[in-house]
């Protein structure tokens, strides 16, 4: 099912979730014990829990854009059962640019998948340390496949961006050194892995993959300060049950409030 929008302004934005998958609870909630993010995510024998890829379609005058790909379909044997991908089908479309939040496979494994008429952008650090990547922490994330892919379009760009008087990409550094999100119409936010879920609007969920732990907390907080007096609406990239909501906050806790789209 899909979720769609339409901004005060006219521009169109479409929720597709491309394919769920699963990941570690314990490494996706950090240092939440799992008494609670159980409540919150449900987990299989293996404590792994599922994980949507949410990309995000945006029409805007004569032309689409579209932020991250999702899974794709380049996975072993192996792989396909770590991550719980079993009949996961690709999201095969095209798009006028594609807008990629970061570039681990699980954001842009979908690039194989699909046909971009023009670029390709992702942020300057992003791509530098994906191509040159040493880190240990980080090395199962970026595959030689996805950026070879991206190669032919790709334009490097330095947030904050405008690719559209609509639509702004920001730097919301902390998962990745490069990480960016994307606002529309300063109305739908779409916040890539600075908040992956619902539940990481609370502020201590940080993710044992993100890499600047005390960088992200900063940026997310002013993000949601910024969503809340705005009144965004904010998407959650990696969240199956709530993929988007509007921001409140009790005292100093942040909480997702259930949004309804234009249409499903």
């Amino acid at each position: 099912m899909t979720q769609v929008f339409k901004t005060r302004a006219g521009t169109y934005v479409e929720i597709v979730n491309t394919g769920n998958f699963l990941l570690d609870g314990g490494s996706m909630f950090g240092r939440i014990p799992k008494v609670m993010w159980e409540n919150w995510f449900p987990a299989d024998e293996k404590n792994r829990i599922i994980m949507a890829t949410n990309i995000l379609k945006i029409q805007v005058r004569e032309k689409t854009y579209q932020v991250d790909a999702g899974l794709g379909s380049f996975y072993d044997e192996k792989e396909k059962v770590v991550l719980g991908i079993e009949e996961n089908v690709p999201f095969c479309g095209s798009t006028d640019y594609l807008i990629l939040t970061h570039l681990h496979f699980d954001h842009c494994g979908g690039i194989s998948d699909m046909d971009v008429r023009e670029k390709v952008l992702v942020s300057k650090k992003e791509w530098a340390d994906a191509i040159n990547n040493n880190n240990p922490l980080t090395k199962g994330s970026y595959r030689k496949n996805d950026l070879d892919a991206i190669k032919p379009n790709l334009e490097c760009i330095e947030p904050p961006y405008k690719i559209a008087p609509d639509i702004e990409i920001l730097s919301t550094p902390g998962h990745t050194k490069g990480h960016v999100s994307v606002l529309i119409d300063r109305e739908i936010f779409y916040a890539g892995d600075l908040i992956p879920t619902s539940s990481h609007v609370h502020l201590p969920c940080i993710m044992a993959y993100d890499l600047f732990p005390l960088e992200i907390l900063e940026v997310k907080k002013r993000m949601l300060e910024m969503a809340l007096e705005e009144d965004w609406i904010v998407i959650f990239e990696h969240d199956p049950y709530t993929p988007f909501a509007r921001i409140d906050k009790v005292g100093d806790r942040f909480k997702a409030r259930p949004a309804k789209a234009d249409k499903n």
